[in-house]
């Protein structure tokens, strides 16, 4: 019954915010609130279990990451002679299917410098600014983070 509730405010929520507050909007969005929680298409979420210590470590390591990456982008933007070279570098997985991977994807978005432009079961291509091979060798240590994080091995593979 919790749930239920639980839906029932969360999209009540978000119906308010799509009809911008109108009063009139709740006369279509009462009963489509109601039938959403009702039939609810999301199964319940598990329970994500941190390792702590790999919390800590994974923090340190992508602040580093993110402090370099900004660093680079800021200074080829202040030296336009220092050249870019963009890439897209097709990145197999490593961890296996589940919240590790989309974890890893958006995470990817966030550091300066990369954008993570398509996802498939067997990899993922990311944009670089330059480096290609510097890029996946940072990947791979985020990758391996992530993993730790997450409580998962990361599997050996081979990235081309």
């Amino acid at each position: 019954m919790a749930g239920f509730v639980q839906r029932l405010l969360i999209y009540g929520v978000l119906w308010w915010i799509l009809a911008g507050g109108s009063p009139s909007a709740w006369f279509w969005g009462l009963p489509a609130i109601l039938a959403a929680a009702l039939f609810n298409p999301f199964p319940p979420a598990r329970p994500i279990s941190w390792h702590p210590l790999g919390l800590l470590v994974f923090v340190a390591m992508f602040l580093m990451l993110s402090l370099r990456g900004a660093l680079d982008v800021a200074w080829r933007a202040l030296h336009p002679r220092r050249p870019l070279q963009p890439a897209v570098v097709d990145y197999p997985w490593a961890l296996p299917p589940g919240r590790g991977r989309v974890f890893l994807a958006v995470l990817i978005n966030l550091m300066p410098g990369t954008l993570c432009v398509k996802i498939t079961d067997h990899s993922m291509s990311v944009h670089v600014l330059s480096n290609p091979d510097r890029a996946v060798s940072a990947l791979q240590r985020l990758e391996r983070r992530v993993g730790r994080l997450f409580g998962s091995d990361t599997k050996e593979t081979h990235h081309v």
